[in-house]
This record gives structure tokens, sequence and C-alpha cells, in this order.
């Protein structure tokens, strides 16, 4: 049997004013019917490019430049040839893709190959309805909607629809996929915009929308990398389910190497436009027969790693590569037939297991990757006063539905983003902020740095009450506190070069300056003279430049003396100046060196900024280099560097490393680390990715819509995690092994709900797997879990009635209420639970939602309703009712 897609020797180039970008370089890779492919690597490896090849989706300057894409599909291949009349690029059952016409390409996509895109918001138009895009897409391959391809037609899409009546049949089609993808009461959201959808249902909308032709091979680009990890569950499984369902092939393109290790039975890892491993997911993880592979995998956090490993260097550039194998500029195990003529193929693994590697290497040592000394690690013991606390730190923002809410007032609403937050940080400490998207981690970061103004509570630096602080005083203060922000790229001016980046917070505070309570040494190492003929003088002021640790400023001076010449030699970016003194007989009696910082405050801040940028794993060669002529990891170093610039004692991290490849957040993340103990900082470092945060923090709080719902040393809590969200949390983090099973997976269901008004009693009782029944009720928690789902849709009015009644046998209360039943209910209650409820969904179906509601309050109602669990002090308190 042939495979359902086949690509061979392709190559997509781009042609630039500086030549030819090979972006894809002569790829083979089989799909075969059924079956999860996972094509893997790092940013500008290829992955993207060839799923828009694979499509026919390549732009100007774009083309395929060689090589074909096959796909096998009997219903697509007699259809082209009825259209086309017996083409030349349909042979038996296969289409010959690279050498279809554009009107056979669009036939085959969406019908037969659809795509999911990275980014929703991007993808989906803001200006129609969701039930309009997912209708569009059903119209156009399953309902003979598709127009010829003229003038008049193309005029009539970019005008503006008169009417937006949607056929009926096409209307209830739509809105049976969008309940398939998991869209909760989708009648009544048909008719929202992409903007009233969160990330995750977004990201439902374009599975539906790529789904609603069932196609026969499914391509996701990164479909999970903007998600936070239970939201990354939830379409994980959801793409795992449908295509069970439907029997489609997926193309899974993603850099997350636990993503891949959950979905996919092969792995193709590309790097620099090549494949250059292959085989099922269970051997390439277990046993990466690729230097590339290998490295990437070492790059990961994981629990027994005290230090990651990043990968040297950056991906070549695409234009002028490397002979040879395209990795061995970057390669730990690189030898001189590497760098020869082209690499071909070889089989590892047994007889039966086709796992190929481009590779000269049939094995390479392990044990020597990995072993660079490195910075000593912080011990990770906490002083006996915190250098911050934060006291019931609340910030609000005023809802206003139009101008002249302003004047008028508004509905007196308010976002409740914090909403009373309490935790300490200690010097030299790293406290992990960790949660859900939209559950006011990043706000919470601002408001303590008074970035924006808080609505309430207090927040005390080194024993400063920030809160009493005029702005003259606040932007003091900022000079011990600074932030990382999370998109290097938006928080960077694209005017300002690197060094005027990094100069501007000098600028602003008037620094650099010296710290009289600090000290200044010498590091001095000699040779080829007697330590005792070399003195070194450092100035009081060269904190300036270089910066202190423990109230100590250190520069390292080396002395080489050979020949008779003296060699000096400073890591440090200061001034210095060498006497050397001889006899008269030419002897060298005395090497004497000065170290300053320098006399004017131009010549110390850019002696500054050039040890910052060293600092951060730059060359001071990229000093007058612009943001868009830098990748992701060296932007971030940038805004790393600017935060550094004013010597804070204090740096919020927010999601530093969030965007960033596996290789380069290894990077990124040993940075912070090294910094850390080189300039005593202390950070509170905000995520959503588990994995990284057990790796940086020393403890770990966790919040949840506003509040902090767990707090705890880092390994207890990984360990023990005590509250139901943490447990959810921890459950949905992806494994990057394949033989581990997700079946005692709990993931949750729904999103995070609205900080206007969020749920009484514990916020996270609308979503909790464990909430707690009333006493005197005998349910199994799975059924009440069910029920309170569908309390808590009933106290928002959000189910669809008329949904219901369409899809009832007849338009009766007692019909439409057995339809209710069958829509949310997977297993109904028996006895006073079951009659009660029954009684309730009937007066759902008839409209009496007051009645509803009190029935189900007075029967079902719950501690986590009408009390606010407290989080109790201790070393490890969770706020929730199970531990009361």
């Amino acid at each position: 049997m042939p495979p359902l897609l086949s690509m061979e020797d392709l190559r997509t180039q781009f042609a630039t004013d500086r030549g030819r970008v090979k972006a894809v370089d002569g790829i083979d890779l089989e799909i075969e019917p059924g079956e999860t492919v996972g094509l893997v690597g790092e940013s500008g490896s290829g992955k993207s490019v060839t799923a828009l090849s694979t499509m026919g989706l390549v732009d100007d300057p774009g083309e395929i430049a060689g090589g074909t894409i096959e796909f096998t599909d009997a219903e697509i291949a007699a259809e082209l040839r009825e259209t086309f009349s017996n083409p030349t690029f349909v042979d038996g059952n296969t289409v010959d893709l690279t050498a279809a016409p554009e009107a056979a390409l669009r036939l085959v996509r969406g019908q037969a190959i659809s795509m999911i895109f990275q980014d929703p918001m991007t993808s989906l138009n803001p200006a129609h309805t969701v039930g309009e895009q997912v209708a569009e897409s059903l119209s156009l391959h399953q309902f003979g909607g598709r127009r010829k391809d003229t003038w008049l037609n193309a005029i009539r899409e970019i005008l503006p629809r008169i009417s937006r009546d949607i056929d009926p049949e096409i209307r209830e089609r739509t809105i049976e996929i969008l309940e398939e993808v998991g869209i909760p009461e989708p009648g009544a959201r048909f008719e929202e915009y992409p903007h009233e959808f969160s990330g995750g249902m977004r990201q439902r909308v374009l599975i539906a929308i790529a789904l609603a032709s069932q196609p026969d091979l499914l391509i996701a680009d990164e479909p999970t990398t903007a998600l936070d990890v239970t939201i990354q569950a939830q379409i994980l499984d959801l793409i795992d389910e449908l295509q069970a369902e439907l029997g489609m092939s997926v193309l899974m393109i993603t850099h997350d190497l636990g993503v891949v290790a959950e979905t996919c039975d092969r792995v193709a890892v590309m790097y620099a436009g090549e494949i250059v491993e292959e085989g099922p997911a269970e051997e390439v993880f277990a046993n990466p027969s690729h230097p590339y592979t290998y490295t990437l995998l070492e790059s990961i956090p994981t629990e027994d790693k005290e230090r990651l490993t990043p990968i040297a260097g950056n991906v070549p550039d695409l234009i002028d590569m490397p002979e040879g194998c395209h990795f061995a500029p970057r390669c730990p195990w690189v030898t001189d037939g590497c760098t020869d003529g082209e690499i071909e193929f070889r089989q590892h693994g047994g007889t039966a297991v086709d796992h190929r590697s481009k590779c000269l290497l049939e094995d390479f040592d392990k044990a020597k990757y990995g072993t660079d000394s490195v910075l000593p690690q912080d011990t990770g013991e906490r002083g006996a006063e915190p250098l911050l606390e934060v006291s019931n730190l609340k910030k609000y923002y005023e809802e206003e539905d139009g101008v002249l809410d302003r004047f008028l007032g508004g509905t007196g609403k308010s976002v409740k983003a914090v909403d009373g937050v309490d935790f300490s940080i200690y010097p030299g400490e790293t406290l992990g902020l960790v949660g859900e998207s939209g559950c006011g981690k990043s706000t919470a970061g601002r408001a303590l740095l008074h970035l924006v103004e808080p609505t309430d509570g207090r927040v005390l630096f080194a024993g400063t009450d920030l809160t009493d602080l005029d702005r003259s005083g606040l932007r003091e203060a900022r000079k011990d506190m600074q932030m990382i922000f999370q998109d290097p790229l938006s928080s960077l001016d694209p005017r300002l070069t690197v060094g005027q980046t990094i100069m501007e917070p000098l600028k602003i505070h008037d620094l650099p300056e010296s710290d009289p309570s600090v000290s200044t040494t010498a590091d001095l190492t000699v040779s080829g003279i007697e330590r005792d003929r070399v003195e070194v003088e450092v100035g009081d002021e060269v904190d300036a430049v270089v910066g202190a640790a423990e109230d100590v400023s250190t520069v390292h001076v080396s002395v080489a003396v050979a020949d008779d010449d003296v060699t000096v030699e400073v890591d440090e970016h200061v001034g210095v100046e060498t006497t050397v003194s001889r006899s008269e007989s030419g002897r060298i009696e005395l090497v004497s060196v000065v170290v300053s910082a320098g006399d004017s405050d131009r010549l110390r801040r850019r002696r500054r900024v050039n040890q910052l940028i060293e600092a951060v794993g730059l060359e001071t060669g990229q000093y007058n280099r612009y943001p868009h002529e830098m990748s992701g990891g060296q932007r971030q170093r940038v805004g790393i560097a600017r935060a550094l610039a004013v010597d804070p004692d204090f740096i919020v991290a927010d999601e530093p490393v969030s965007a960033l490849d596996v290789s380069v957040q290894a990077q990124i993340l040993n940075l912070l680390e090294d910094l850390q103990n080189r300039f005593d900082l202390t950070y509170l470092f905000i995520a959503h990715d588990l994995s990284v945060v057990r790796h940086i923090s020393d403890r770990v709080a966790v919040m949840y819509l506003g509040e902090i719902v767990e707090l705890a040393d880092t390994e207890a809590l990984f360990e023990d995690p005590r509250h139901p969200y943490t447990q959810a949390l921890l459950s949905a983090i992806p494994v990057p092994d394949p033989t581990v099973g997700t079946e005692d997976r709990d993931i949750l269901r729904g999103d995070v709900p609205s900080p206007i008004d969020p749920p009484s009693g514990c916020h996270f009782r609308t979503r909790c797997p464990q909430i707690i029944p009333p006493a005197d009720l005998d349910v199994d928690q799975e059924v009440y879990r069910e029920i309170m789902f569908f309390k808590q849709r009933v106290e928002d009015r959000a189910i669809d009635l008329e949904t219901a009644t369409n899809e009832a046998d007849s338009e009766t209360p007692r019909a439409i209420a057995e339809q209710l039943r069958e829509d949310h209910f997977d297993t109904l209650p028996t006895g006073e639970a079951g009659t009660v409820l029954e009684s309730a969904v009937e007066q759902v179906a008839s409209g009496d939602w007051e009645g509803a509601e009190s029935l189900l309050d007075e029967t079902f109602e719950s501690v986590c309703e009408v009390a606010d669990p407290v989080l109790s002090d201790g070393d490890h308190p969770a706020a929730c009712h199970l531990l009361d």
C-alpha cells in the first residue's frame, strides 16, 4: 500500500538580494494512512516551509526548486481527472502536487489536506463570526460552494456582504463540528467573534475549520506553542480523539519534544533545511543517533539536571551553508570527514527498525557532553529577612462600556486582575510564579514594581514601603528593581542599536556611579615573572563599570613576560595603564598595573555597556546592531543586559524563555543562573512552563484568577502538590518520553473564568476535579462534577435551548429536557439526586431558569461555593477546603 503523502528530494528556495535561501534542502519524508509524524527542530530549520510547500502555499519570492510531493487518494484523483480531463499530474490514484496547477491545489487543500496554523488570532478573520468562518470551509468543500476563478467572483469575495444568511443545513453541520471540537453551547456561540473567545477556544475553532471537510491529512503547525500547559493538553487530546474517529494522518510540526513524545508514531528531526534523523518515536528518544537530536534532548530541563547543556552557536545562514554536515560547526563530536561532501543516511537499531540518521558516526561518546565547568550554584538558603514583602496586593481595572461612561460613570464592574496576594522573596532567592494565562501573574509583577499603580496593598522592598513613595522616589527605587519582558522584539525600540538600548537606563538614572561601600580587588595571574614583582592598583570607582558581588568588585588581570616583552590583559572593560621598571642591565624589576573606570561619564558608560554585552554572552562587535538583525535568543540577552545596566538587586523576569527554542531556552536559563550568582540577584520568575520553573526556582507560588492558591519549596510542591489546581498543572506537563502513558492525566475542562465576575467561594470550583459534594448527598465524584458544570451553566444562562430544541424529537419540554440530559451528562445520578436533577433540567427546558437555579442550589450546593478557602501559614500552605 503506497504512503498517503510522499516527499522526495524536496527543495524550496527563496530568491533574495544576498542569494538563494535554501529553506528546504532535499528532504525525503513519507506519511502512512492513519499515522502521526512529528517534524521537530529549532526555529529556522525549515519545518513550516515544508508544510507550506506541501499545501502549495509558498509565496513569492519562494518557489519549489526541485523534487516531488505526491499525494495518494482515489477520490481526489478521480475528481481531478474528471475536472481537468485526464491531467498529466495524476497517475492512477496518485497526485503530483508539485506539478499540479493552482486550481487543482485548491481542490486538494481543505478537502484532502488541511492545516492548523500557529497563531489563531492572525489566522481568524476578526470581521466575521466564528460560525461564518467554519461554515465557509464547509460550503467550499462539502456543499459545492466553490466558485470559478474569475475576476467577478474575486470582487464578490472582497466586497462587504449584504446578507450573512447561512443555509440551514450548513449551519446545522457547523454547530455539530463546533461541538465535536469542544466548543460549549456551539449554537449560542455561533454568532460570536474571535476576540470573544479564549486562546484555547480560538485554537479549537481553527481545528474545526481544518476538519470541516474531514481531510485525509491534517498538518498542525505549532498548534499549542502559545497555549498554557492545561489548554495544550486539551488540544492534544482533542486532535488524538478526532484522528482516531476520522482515521486521518497528522503531520505535527513543533519544537516541543514533550508534545512529540506524547502524540507521534514517528519522528523526523530537521536541521538547516535537511532531515538529519528519522525513526519510530520510542527508538529516536531512547537511542538518538544524530548528535543534533541528542543535544536537543539534553537541552530540556529535567528534575535531575542542576545545569542545562545548550547547543553552542546558532542555525547556520541558509544562503551559505557549510560543506558536508550542516551541524558540524556546532557538533561536539565533529571529525575531519564531517565537512567533506554529502553525508548519506545510515541505518541504526535492529534490522526490523527503520531508524536512519545522517551522520558518519556509528556512535558518539555521550559521557563527554555537558561536563564544562560552571559557576558554583547557589545553595538556596534563605536569609533571615526578606528583600521583598507583598501584602494584600490588588490591581483592579475599571470596566467602561463607552466614552460617556467615563464621564457619567460605568457599570461599577472591575476586572480583578490581582485580588489580594501575599508573598515574600528572600535575598538571592528565585521565587517562581506560575499559572495559566489570565490568572494575573504578569499584572502582579508589574504592580509590585509600580509599573502599574496597585489598587490596594503594600510592597516593602528592603524595608521601604513603595506605596509611600512619590514619583521621584519610585524612580530612584527602580534602580534596584528591574524587569525582563516576555517578548524582546516588542520591548526593544527598533530605532535603537544594542548599545543605545543598554545605555538608555544609564542616561535616565545618571549612571554609572560608584558605591562607596564596595571594595575593589584584583584576581591576578602571572607567568614568566615572580609574583612579588607585579603590583596591581584598582581604582575605587571601578565597580561603576564592572559591578559587584557581596560588596566586592573584582577585575581579572593577567601579566605574562616572554622574551623580555610584557603582556597585560584584563578581562573587564576598564582603563589599563602599565608601567615597567627595569634595572640598568635591562632586567624587569617591577610591573605596575593601574586599573581605572575612566575619567568621563561618556567613557564609563561605553565601558559599562561593553561589560554588560559580554556578561550576557554577546560580542562587543554587536554594539551597533539593531534588534531585527539578531535572533530571538540574542534579543532576549539584550533585554537582560538592559535590566542589569543599573546594577539592580531584584529582577522580575516575565516569561523570559516562553517564546524560545529549547536550545536557546537552555542558554538563557543558564545565563540567568550565572548572573544571579555573579551579581547577587534575586528573581521573581513568572512562567507557565512548570519544567522551567522547577529547574530555576527555589520556591514556587501557584496563582489562579488573581489569588495565590499554593506556595512551597520547589521540590516539596512537585513531590506533594496539595491544591487540585496544582495537581492538574503538574499532570498536564508533557514528558519527553514516548513510553510514559497519559492514562492517569486529569485534564481540566473549560477556561479560566472572567476576572470581572469570578466564582464565589473557591474561584477554582467551576473546573475543579475534586469539588466537595454536600455531606448528606450520596453521589459519585465524577457524576457530581457533571452536575456542578451544569449548575454553573444554569447560573450563567449559558445553555443553548434553541439548539437543544432543534435537535430534540419534538418541541415539548419533556423532549427538550431529554436532549439536554443527553448533551450534558454521560452518567445520571440515582435516588434523590437523580430526581432533583431531572426536575431542574425540565425547568430549564421550559425556560424557568430561576426555579432550576434555586432547586440545584438547594440540593447540590458545595462548601466550595459558599466559603472562601484561606491560604494558611506554614512551609507549604494551600488554599483548599479539602485540607480543612
